[in-house]
């Protein structure tokens, strides 16, 4: 079984300064005895000033009062469009740190623009950002690049949009061999006949999916998680929450998901993405054991 860790298992030490991304690499590697990761685009640059802005919020973001918690998520908001509109001036240090440890990028999570918006101007520019997170994704050696669908106002629902960005960003990664991924990772994603349509339209062979476990409504999670994965995914969020104390998972049946990948033939990187309000490095752990036993 292959597995990696994505970087936004262990968010919350990156927003409160305590890491960056090279220390991941040597975590994931010495704590969690993996080879391979997920580097979530934000999370790469390394800027003290935008990362302190980003220290002071997290503070806020269990907070009980609604406005400062508002202020908070658009304080990281701001930052994260700053850490994203330039590319990062460390790769040199991450692309060192990769070899040291014997790690590779699996994918990179690109968590910018609107690739659905009806504003052709800024979904043109929107596109341009994320072309520059490709051609780091190809520096990094990443295989994969996700790129979320985005979403449109209310009242109109037009999947040619996305589809025709989707189909100009997997023409632009082939270039660079890498392969773009959509995710279920809400907007239109949430409906994963959406996604199978979206398919349908895009038709390209550089278009894969990545099943997350976590990310459909609990009423359909099981056939909505069926359905996609009949797309050849490329690889899989094995996302956690919270433990119980036996070591159990009870937000839902990670069993259950591991069987729908397995009756589809799946053999790529399962990926952690612990979500859970708890010790993050033990829920990473209990998350690797899940998985293994399935191996």
């Amino acid at each position: 079984m292959k597995i990696a860790v994505s970087s936004w298992s262990m968010h919350r030490d990156f927003f409160q300064g305590n890491i960056k991304m090279v220390d991941f690499i040597r975590i994931a590697k010495e704590d969690f005895g993996v080879d391979a990761i997920e580097t979530v685009h934000w999370l790469i640059p390394h800027v003290p000033e935008v990362q302190s802005q980003i220290t002071k919020a997290f503070a806020d973001f269990e907070s009980e009062d609604p406005e400062k918690k508002r202020k908070a998520w658009e304080t990281v908001g701001q930052a994260i469009t700053e850490l994203s509109t330039k590319k990062p001036d460390n790769l040199e240090d991450i692309k060192a740190a990769l070899k040291e440890y014997g790690v590779k990028v699996v994918n990179m999570p690109i968590d910018y623009g609107n690739i659905s918006q009806l504003d052709e101007k800024k979904r043109k520019a929107d596109l341009e950002v994320i072309k520059m997170w490709i051609d780091v994704a190809a520096e990094l050696g990443s295989q994969g690049a996700r790129v979320n669908t985005g979403q449109q106002p209310e009242g109109v629902f037009d999947l040619s949009i996305p589809a025709a960005s989707y189909r100009e960003l997997a023409e632009y990664a082939a270039a660079k061999n890498v392969v773009m991924i959509l995710e279920n990772h809400g907007g239109m994603s949430a409906d994963p006949d959406n996604i199978l349509k979206l398919f349908d339209m895009v038709d390209h062979p550089n278009f894969r999916i990545c099943p997350d476990f976590g990310n459909f409504e609990d009423g359909i999670r099981y056939e909505a998680l069926d359905k996609i994965f009949g797309l050849n995914a490329f690889l899989v969020h094995a996302k956690t929450y919270d433990f119980d104390e036996q070591g159990n998972h009870p937000m839902f049946d990670f069993d259950k998901c591991m069987e729908i990948a397995s009756k589809h033939g799946f053999d790529g990187y399962y990926s952690v993405e612990f979500e859970g309000l708890g010790d993050h490095v033990d829920g990473i752990k209990k998350t690797i054991e899940l998985l293994k036993k399935h191996a």
